[in-house]
Formats: C-alpha cells, sequence, structure tokens
C-alpha cells in the first residue's frame, strides 16, 4: 500500500519517540575507570586505550589537580590544567 508515493508497510513495528531517547540513553552510559580496568558500554572490561570489540575510546582516568580538585576530564573545569599523563 502507498500513501502519497511512500510504501506504508512496517510502520507497526516503529517505536515512539520516548523509545528513542531512552535506547539513546542507555548507549551513552557513563564509562568509569575501576582501578586498572574500565567497563565499556558494550559491557566488556577492559585495561587498554580502545575496546577490542567495539572500539569505543576509554574515559580518561580521574587525577588530581594542582589546585587541588579531583577531575575525570582531560581539562580541570577549575583552573584549566592539562591532565598529566601517568
Amino acid at each position: 500500500m502507498f500513501i502519497y508515493g511512500f510504501p506504508v508497510m512496517g510502520f507497526q513495528y516503529m517505536t515512539n519517540g520516548t523509545e528513542l531517547f531512552r535506547m539513546a540513553a542507555e548507549q551513552k552510559a557513563v564509562q568509569k575507570w575501576n582501578g586498572n580496568k574500565w567497563l565499556c558500554t558494550c559491557g566488556k572490561e577492559n585495561d587498554t586505550k580502545f575496546c577490542p570489540d567495539c572500539g569505543a575510546k576509554a574515559p580518561v582516568k580521574p587525577w588530581k589537580c594542582t589546585c587541588g580538585r579531583e577531575c575525570d576530564t582531560n581539562f580541570c573545569p577549575d583552573c584549566g590544567s592539562k591532565a598529566v599523563s601517568l
């Protein structure tokens, strides 16, 4: 069946908007370090810079800035210092 030139078959399998937002939020789960390992969003625990299963980049390891703030980003949000590589 066609409506305005577009096929309408399969619309019953489409999800609503709230379902799409829920699925997107699940995919953007925060990755955290646990000692020397981190848990990827695909479920694999890694100790490398990239996940060997899905290719996701490892999150930044938590570090303490010279201004005294605990940071988990590449730059300190208070003073702007760059993370020091260990």
